[in-house]
């Protein structure tokens, strides 16, 4: 750091020397444990697509992992020049640092999604948190998928929301939204009848049953309006053609294929309560041969960047496992960094202070040697006229 910047009494110095200062350390490491320790309660009660949506992937909790970034980069500039004693104080900084990259990376680059199987089924697709819209109309060749945020921008009557589909004329419109519906269904003598009836929305957001109104449009056809549930697809008939329409979450593809082989579930004696539960897999990967594998609760399944946790299961004939899939390609970076900041800090606390000791005793022995030598020769004549 230039001396000049450092003495500056201007606001550029000013602004760095806030910066780089420990209290600001403080403040933002304080507020992002705080806001993570409420996150956890937030998720217990909302879910994790809730925290995800609400708190983790936010313009303003992003800024402050950058606040931090920045604060910590700048009290590395503010030592500099650096010398050897600085070694374990660097490297805690660079950790941090890296740990900050890394979680970064996998909060928007990473993967948070479900795989349900039964017993004997094979998949190589998993289901996102996100919620999506989707429209299909196979005999123009139309698809297309749209991320949705309804719970911050719920479509209204006069409000609509319109998702162009690319390459085409054909729209997907919102035309109205329900957060919680009640569901009931009746046989009429025009056959099965079905009513959605808004009802106030469970705390757990895993218990909603939000449904959205859609309608398929065209530059010469439109489709009736539709109150889809959430999952669900639903067809439609649109200008001679049968389209459909969904409110459910986007899908990814696999590098592997996973098989439920065996589900196995055991129950707390005297009750029907699972005390735990494992499932038994078969990975077929085309680039690294197939394996069998147990998944259970405390015991996932890593492979290629991708963790298997046992996450549910769904009783019946046969049973219904439910895994969550996760991909976190920033966690070598935390790993490293993790480590960086445990050796830095042994360094300041542990070595540094052995070192300066030693170094201290190597300085004492060397002056008690040279004091030793002068009296010697201050007692002996002949060496002082030598």
């Amino acid at each position: 750091m230039s001396p000049m910047l450092m003495n500056d009494k201007g606001f550029g110095g000013r602004s760095f020397r806030l910066l780089a200062s420990l209290r600001l350390s403080v403040v933002v490491m304080v507020t992002i444990g705080a806001i993570c320790a409420s996150a956890t309660f937030y998720e217990m009660r909302h879910g994790t697509p809730a925290v995800q949506r609400d708190v983790y992937q936010t313009s303003w909790f992003a800024f402050l992992l950058g606040l931090l970034g920045l604060n910590v980069l700048a009290a590395m500039v503010n030592r500099w020049p650096w010398s050897k004693h600085h070694v374990g104080f660097l490297a805690a900084h660079v950790g941090i640092l890296l740990v900050l990259v890394g979680s970064v990376v996998s909060l928007y680059r990473g993967l948070d999604s479900n795989m349900a199987l039964y017993e004997g089924e094979t998949s190589d697709r998993v289901s996102l948190l996100e919620p999506s819209l989707q429209v299909h109309v196979p005999g123009l060749g139309v698809s297309g998928t749209f991320a949705v945020r309804f719970e911050k921008q719920p479509p209204r009557a006069g409000r609509e929301l319109r998702f162009a589909v690319p390459g085409s004329d054909v729209v997907l419109v919102a035309r109205d939204y329900a957060p919680h519906v009640e569901v009931t269904e009746a046989v009429t003598a025009a056959g099965p009848r079905r009513t959605l009836t808004p009802r106030p929305p469970p705390a757990k957001e895993a218990r909603r049953q939000a449904a959205v109104l859609l309608q398929v449009e065209g530059a010469a056809a439109r489709s009736e309006p539709v109150w889809v549930l959430w999952g669900e697809r639903t067809g439609v008939a649109f200008g001679g053609e049968q389209a459909s329409v969904a409110f459910r979450p986007p899908e990814a593809q696999l590098p592997f294929r996973v098989t439920l082989l065996r589900f196995n579930n055991e129950a707390y004696p005297g009750s029907r309560m699972a005390a735990t539960y494992e499932s038994t897999v078969r990975i077929d990967d085309p680039e690294r041969g197939s394996f069998e594998t147990l998944v259970a609760m405390n015991h996932p399944l890593h492979h290629r960047g991708y963790i298997f946790f046992q996450s549910s299961f769904v009783e019946g004939r046969p049973m219904i496992s439910i895994f969550s899939v996760a991909r976190a390609p920033g966690l070598p970076l935390v790993y490293l960094g993790t480590t960086l900041v445990g050796a830095g800090i042994l360094w300041m606390f542990y070595v540094k202070p052995w070192l300066a000791r030693r170094q201290g005793a190597l300085a004492l022995a060397a002056h008690s040697t040279r004091e030793n030598r002068h009296e010697a020769q201050s007692a002996d004549p002949q060496s002082l006229r030598a």
